[in-house]
């Protein structure tokens, strides 16, 4: 396994499938004033699912701040299509162990997925947080990310 991003780490470049065609190299592709990057284990898990449907429902606060959010996991694009279905933002499929390595990650074996690891990055792609999880549970929430970022902000002033 690679060395886990901390704050202030350079994001690495990475591109990834998107669901409906296309790719986004990641962090290049994101050009919100900060961005959240999020591996979920896959569609099939109840805590991912439930988590992106919070980033969805908090999108208006999101938006507001320009805070732009991508998720992916290992699913298929069938499997993923399930996901976008439920969010506004981008969600990609199929990735794989050079997405790991490059973000240290944990990796099951078993099930050959990407254990849930999140980025908070500037408008640089420069690591803010970093959240990385070794099983199935643990969560950065959409609230949690812009309570971050409001002080973030309010510092700056």
């Amino acid at each position: 396994m690679s060395e886990k991003l901390t704050s202030g780490s350079k994001f690495p470049e990475m591109s990834v499938n998107l669901v409906g065609g296309g790719e986004i190299t990641l962090p290049i592709d994101m050009d919100g004033n900060y961005n959240v990057v999020l591996f979920y284990r896959g569609h099939w898990w109840p805590y991912c699912r439930r988590q992106l449907v919070g980033f969805e429902n908090e999108s208006a606060e999101l938006d507001s701040r320009n805070i732009k959010v991508f998720a992916t996991s290992v699913d298929t694009e069938d499997n993923a299509k399930i996901v976008a279905d439920e969010v506004s933002f981008p969600v990609g499929f199929g990735a794989g162990e050079l997405h790991r390595d490059l973000m240290g990650s944990w990796w099951e074996d078993r099930r050959g997925l990407i254990q849930p690891s999140e980025f908070i990055l500037d408008g640089q792609g420069k690591v803010i947080m970093s959240s990385y999880s070794s099983g199935p549970l643990a969560r950065t929430e959409a609230k949690d990310v812009i309570k971050m970022i409001d002080f973030l902000e309010s510092n700056k002033k």
